[in-house]
């Protein structure tokens, strides 16, 4: 129920799946995914069907799973996004790879 309220779908958590939207399907696979408390975590366009607020929101819940202990790697286009994150940054482009500390 929790990690429901912190994705943005508590009022939403006794809709079944098929009519929920993209952006709420994506959240609502997040907090499945968290549930375990797994070691690592990883996120491909964690952000991508979400308005900016609830990207930010969801990025502060990264950071402290990843605070907690968690690894999380996230791949993304939203490189603005990822600059509000201090860490370790990997940057795949022209066939190159450029890591930022």
């Amino acid at each position: 129920t929790e990690l429901l309220k912190w994705v943005g779908l508590g009022e939403r958590m006794h809709v079944l799946p098929p009519v929920l939207s993209g952006g709420e399907k994506q959240r609502a696979a997040i907090a499945r995914a968290l549930i375990e408390q797994p070691e690592i975590l990883l996120a491909d366009e964690p952000t991508g069907n979400v308005d900016p607020p609830l990207a930010r929101r969801l990025l502060r819940l990264f950071i402290e799973l990843n605070r907690l202990g968690t690894a999380v790697v996230i791949a993304t286009h939203d490189l603005g996004l990822m600059e509000q994150v201090d860490a370790r940054r990997m940057i795949l482009a022209g066939g190159r790879l450029d890591v930022y500390d």
